[in-house]
């Protein structure tokens, strides 16, 4: 007798991703903050440290003592570096990264370049039959919703590069053609509103090809998907983190490095079902930004079954919320500095 085995899955031809209960992001940093050495980076992982702590004693809590929880850390690669010289190549980040950490009382599971969540890759010096444009694909499944008594006279999200959570003000092209003014208004408001325009994207009009510049906004919001586990390409799972092996040297350019590197071995899954954000006060709009993004994008309905099914089939049951924006979770640690007197 024939026997063969099928995947739950395999009939909505959607690949799995492990997960972890909770993916912590301990920081998000730019090249440029490498160019004063450790000092940045220990003070955020030391900022970082005690909220760690108690996320850790709270998912074990509720999960018991073998609950899944990873950390990982962003560098920011797209934004072209200020500072002069050369940027620190990618072995002088990871070794600064990882004594920051152990310092801090904690380890950095993954490191990912923001670089790669426009365009993933998944393995070393990847060319492009092995890449995936992660921002297009975020940025495709963006459903902009109809403003009541729109007159067409603004062009859509995918000319513009520009999405709302609400309804703009009217424009006109005659000063003297204007109705009385209207103001923004939120989309579902509770009383007042409080009305928020997205950047996406810009053109490089320096380019012949007039190439799309990302904002931060749209590439974090890429960053939170890929941590949430809910970006395909063609069902195919993608930027799945590589853990370079022993005598394995790491690129010297941040373009050859994958997406997420892995390091350290035996680390809880990248992606878990829900994400928490330790970061400064200055990235509080991008991550508004981010959940405007993510309510106004259609996933594929087998993507997010897949993963329910999965959360309500754990040892301890996990009912996911329907919108994937309730599954993320920020702290955003003070900037106040205490001096001592001696």
């Amino acid at each position: 007798m024939d026997v063969s085995y099928h995947e739950a899955t395999e009939t909505a031809q959607v690949e799995a991703v492990p997960l972890a209960h909770l993916s912590v992001e301990a920081g998000h940093l730019y090249l440029d903050d490498f160019a004063d050495g450790d000092r940045v980076i220990t003070r955020q992982l030391e900022q970082a440290a005690p909220w760690l702590e108690a996320a850790d004693k709270r998912t074990r809590k509720r999960f018991g003592r073998n609950a899944r929880i990873s950390t990982c850390l962003l560098i920011d690669d797209y934004t072209p570096p200020s500072s002069a010289g050369d940027p620190p190549k990618p072995s002088e980040v990871v070794d600064i990264v990882t004594a920051a950490a152990e310092q801090a009382g904690f380890k950095i599971d993954y490191l990912a370049r923001e670089d790669g969540c426009a365009v993933a890759c998944e393995r070393p010096y990847s060319g492009p039959r092995d890449q995936s444009r992660l921002a297009d694909i975020v940025d495709g499944l963006i459903v902009e919703e109809a403003a009541v008594g729109a007159n067409g006279s603004r062009p859509p999200t995918a000319q513009t590069g520009w999405l709302s959570n609400g309804q703009r003000s009217p424009t006109v092209a005659v000063a003297m053609d204007a109705p009385g003014w209207r103001p923004p208004e939120e989309f579902g408001e509770f009383r007042h509103s409080v009305f928020v325009d997205v950047e996406l994207w810009s053109l490089d009009e320096s380019r012949a090809d007039l190439e799309r510049v990302y904002s931060c906004s749209l590439l974090t919001a890429v960053w939170q998907l890929l941590r949430l586990g809910l970006l395909r390409n063609a069902g195919r799972a993608v930027a799945t983190p590589y853990r370079f092996g022993q005598g394995e040297g790491f690129p010297d350019l941040w373009t050859q490095l994958p997406t997420i590197t892995q390091l350290t071995p035996n680390a809880a899954p990248f992606a878990a079902y829900q994400t928490l954000s330790l970061l400064p006060p200055h990235y509080r709009a991008a991550e508004h930004a981010v959940e405007i993004i993510i309510d106004h994008l259609k996933f594929d309905e087998a993507v997010l079954k897949q993963t329910a099914d999965r959360a309500r089939g754990e040892a301890t049951p996990i009912m996911l919320p329907d919108n994937p924006a309730r599954r993320t979770s920020h702290l955003f640690f003070d900037d106040i500095h205490v001096t001592h007197n001696d």
